[in-house]
């Protein structure tokens, strides 16, 4: 499982190291190539990053749905505009600039936050004043059962 959040590095190149964290969830579970994806929820843009495993099985839902129109569209936007990519030997990935652009990835820090099956890529002014949204939080919690 993904959780937590990490402040890494994006260098010049367009790389980021992976948290030690997920990289050991990563080795446990399968290992293999990771997905990347834009995202934009409530125009907040950011990447989205599953695992193989993962992917295939958004890739059963999307196929599952009855309206045809509707599932082309997810196909187009999700697995249309992902990018596989690869663990290098120091744990790193390359952001290929066009996703770093249309998730407003600048060089410097950003924020790789675990989201159970998967885990985000924010940019780190973008993630902090997300955080700073409690009213929403607030909402979301009266859904679960503690």
């Amino acid at each position: 499982m993904f959780s937590g959040w990490y402040a890494v590095s994006l260098d010049d190149k367009g790389r980021i190291a992976v948290p030690a964290s997920f990289r050991h969830t990563l080795a446990k579970t399968e290992g293999g190539p990771l997905y990347l994806t834009p995202f934009s929820h409530d125009d907040k843009p950011h990447l989205e990053v599953f695992p193989a495993a993962e992917f295939a099985k958004l890739a059963e839902q999307i196929q599952a749905i009855e309206d045809t129109d509707q599932a082309e569209l997810l196909k187009q936007e999700i697995f249309g505009r992902s990018v596989q990519v690869e663990l290098d030997g120091q744990g790193r990935i390359v952001l290929p600039q066009w996703l770093r652009d249309e998730a407003g990835l600048a060089n410097g820090r950003v924020v790789v936050e675990g989201q159970i099956s998967r885990f985000d890529i924010w940019d780190e002014s973008r993630y902090q004043a997300r955080r700073a949204e409690p009213e929403r939080l607030k909402q979301a919690l009266k859904l679960i059962k503690r």
